[in-house]
């Protein structure tokens, strides 16, 4: 039997409706109870004044030998202690009648002379006078019911339910709009889940209510959000592969083509174009293999106590004599003692690689690159600062993705092929560090990159 599946709206007004049922039951009950021990107490104390009163209208009758002038002494005589305002006076309704219930005194005075009910006789209390009954005493409410409860208490019950009803029927009002006002949002969540996982990543949920459904609504958002950039960055990398690939192939096709047809001699001038760019195609392979180790978190690392002012020192030894090809200065600014790290130096070494290639291909001649590291705030910060061409503004936050070149001097043709940032970026933070990367708004004033590292802890 398949299971019954209530939407959110309804779970939460069935909630609010059980809630008000067992709250209001609950009062309800609880004042029944409460007025029902209350009950014998109001029967005692008005037996207690109805015994009272016909014990001093048996003696007023003993007395006068008749019911003449009772209404006086009724009206002036208080009713007994204990009872609020009644002890100022008898201010209940009664009626007083002779033995055949003929009525001689009443509080209103308009039924003298009437006839008690037989329902009234039979409620009413004899007074007796030498065991011989002279007269009938009806003091209502408390005596119209008998055994029953009191007639204040089942007025009190009566107002207690219909306050409840009322109170429940609010409450149940609010609770409606609540969970309408509270599914609503979460309704328009689910659609646009749904939209999400049939692929429209264009999707977005508004961002109008307040605390935990807003910053749900936030987080949403910012998921379809990198969901589409990572797409689109998925989409990128097929094409730029692809780019990627089919320059080498092609210049590998037409020599090899020209050497088969006859038309290139095999000779070393003709193949080592061919075998360059196979060595191309070998490291592109290998950066796009180390970039999908590090991006998975897979990237196998041996860390130890590395000195970051020794891979300095043989970073500006290996970069010397390219930096001298192009007339560059590559210089070294290294404290006087600098704290070990904990890192792979074969990795951060390729950082360090990675960077002065790229600075020293946008300096010019007669520039200048230097490699700097001081500690800051419990990490060593290394710094490849050039005076080279300048990155763009526009293009700063983009400076880390994989195979992005801003200008035409970072093609291809210029070497590279825009992986080299984006794995520095990854090796940095598979160590705990940051990588970023700071350059003036005017074009040509240079570029800094940095990178930081935790020390070896003691």
């Amino acid at each position: 039997m398949p299971k019954l599946h209530l939407r959110f709206f309804w779970q939460l007004l069935i909630a609010f409706v059980l809630v008000i049922t067992l709250a209001g039951g609950g009062m309800f009950l609880a004042g029944h109870i409460a007025l029902t021990k209350l009950g014998p107490f109001t029967r005692d104390r008005a037996s207690a004044t109805t015994r009272l009163w016909a014990d001093r209208l048996a003696n007023y009758y003993e007395r006068q030998g008749s019911w003449k002038g009772v209404d006086t002494l009724i009206a002036g005589y208080p009713c007994g202690p204990g009872w609020g305002p009644w002890d100022q006076g008898w201010q209940m309704e009664y009626v007083l009648a002779t033995a055949d219930g003929t009525i001689v005194a009443d509080a209103t005075g308009e039924r003298l002379g009437q006839t008690l009910s037989r329902r009234e006789q039979a409620w009413a209390t004899p007074i007796m006078v030498d065991d011989q009954q002279v007269g009938l005493l009806l003091l209502p409410p408390f005596e119209h019911f008998g055994a029953g409860p009191p007639a204040i208490a089942k007025r009190a019950l009566q107002s207690f339910l219909l306050t409840g009803l009322a109170i429940g029927g609010f409450t149940l009002i609010v609770g409606l709009i609540l969970s309408r006002g509270i599914s609503r949002p979460l309704a328009g969540l689910t659609a646009a889940t749904q939209a999400v996982a049939a692929g429209d990543l264009s999707v977005r949920v508004p961002v109008r209510h307040h605390g935990e459904v807003r910053e749900l609504a936030i987080a949403f958002n910012a998921m379809t959000e990198e969901l589409a950039r990572a797409d689109e960055l998925r989409r990128n990398l097929t094409a730029d592969v692809a780019h990627e690939l089919r320059t080498p192939l092609s210049v590998i096709r037409g020599k090899l083509e020209g050497v088969l047809d006859g038309v290139y001699p095999p000779t070393p001038e003709h193949l080592s174009p061919i075998l360059e760019e196979i060595k191309l195609l070998a490291r592109l392979v290998e950066d796009l293999h180390l970039l999908s180790l590090a991006e998975a978190g897979q990237l196998p690392l041996k860390k130890q106590a590395t000195d970051v002012g020794d891979l300095l020192r043989d970073a500006q030894v290996n970069f010397t004599p390219q930096a001298a090809d192009r007339g560059v200065t590559l210089a070294l600014d290294l404290p006087s003692e600098l704290p070990k790290v904990m890192a792979d130096r074969r990795r951060i070494a390729q950082v360090l690689s990675n960077l002065l290639t790229n600075a020293l291909r946008h300096t010019l001649s007669g520039g200048r690159v230097t490699l700097s590291a001081a500690v800051r705030e419990g990490m060593v910060r290394v710094t490849v600062a050039d005076t080279g061409t300048g990155i763009p503004p526009e293009d700063l936050p983009y400076i880390f993705e994989r195979f992005w070149r801003g200008e035409k001097s970072r093609s291809r043709a210029g070497g590279g092929a825009g992986l080299g940032l984006a794995i520095a970026k990854h090796l940095v933070q598979a160590h705990g560090g940051e990588i970023g990367v700071e350059s003036p708004s005017e074009e040509g004033k240079g570029t800094t990159f940095y990178f930081t590292l935790p020390l070896l802890p003691t």
